[in-house]
């Protein structure tokens, strides 16, 4: 099966897909009402509709109907570089495939799709942070560890 571009439809599925994502970290999604589903339907849709720097592909069936898998792309701006005159990177995320259709090559034709849409539109620097569960994948496809150390810094959202 082919990846398509998603659709406004495919949202609720999206969002699915976005809980099988977070639970396979480890993360409990909490019930179909928890607040996040909402907010995640507002952030798929925005990115859906307009936006020519994100690209959302799926694989699975029509348009509101069960999905296998999902990824995204986005562009990210930078300072400009000798190598990387205007600065942009690609960036994917995003990237999961139900449980039942794990093992069938959707998740790697995703992150092929999504890196021959960056690359047609002239960004060859791309960047993902990687579960254990997909590192295979993204290896395959030519990803390597990065060359800086990733670092994060978590502020205290009450303060």
């Amino acid at each position: 099966m082919r990846p398509r571009p998603a659709l406004p439809a495919d949202v609720p599925e999206l969002v699915r897909l976005r809980a099988v994502a977070l639970a396979s970290l480890g993360v409990d999604p909490g019930p179909e009402d928890a607040p996040w589903r909402d907010v995640a339907r507002g952030w798929f849709l925005e990115r859906l509709v307009g936006r020519d720097d994100v690209r959302c592909l799926v694989v699975g069936g029509a348009p509101g109907q069960p999905l296998l898998a999902t990824g995204m792309a986005w562009v990210t701006y930078h300072l400009p570089s000798p190598r990387w005159t205007d600065g942009r990177r690609g960036y994917l995320d995003g990237i999961v495939t139900d449980g039942s259709a794990r093992g069938q090559g959707h998740g790697r034709r995703i992150v092929d799709g999504l890196t021959d849409w960056l690359a047609g539109i002239g960004i060859h620097y791309v960047q993902l942070h990687a579960s254990s569960d997909g590192e295979s994948v993204y290896r395959a496809a030519g990803f390597t560890t990065g060359r800086y150390p990733r670092m994060d810094l978590f502020t205290d959202p009450t303060a």
